[in-house]
């Protein structure tokens, strides 16, 4: 899969994340960093090994469709 392809994932999850933490102001500060290092990986070029560490620390957390589509992309990098 190529970061240009996961862009419109990152910025989807992007804001997502923004409006899920002003509803939830108590949102665990771990998945926001969760959501941070995806961002980073979709912004440079990226090894599978990343992407699996990565999805490994998402599992975690169950934060709706716009978290489990970030966790298909990882899914998907973890394999090239």
């Amino acid at each position: 899969m190529q970061n240009d392809s996961l862009r419109p994932i990152a910025a989807r999850l992007e804001t997502y994340f923004d409006w899920y933490l002003h509803a939830d102001p108590d949102a665990t500060c771990e998945a926001a960093d969760l959501v941070s290092r995806f961002l980073a990986l979709v912004a440079r070029p990226s090894t599978a090994q990343e992407a699996r560490q990565l999805l490994e620390a998402s599992g975690a957390y169950a934060l709706g469709s716009a978290w489990e589509e970030m966790r298909a992309a990882l899914r998907m990098m973890a394999t090239v």
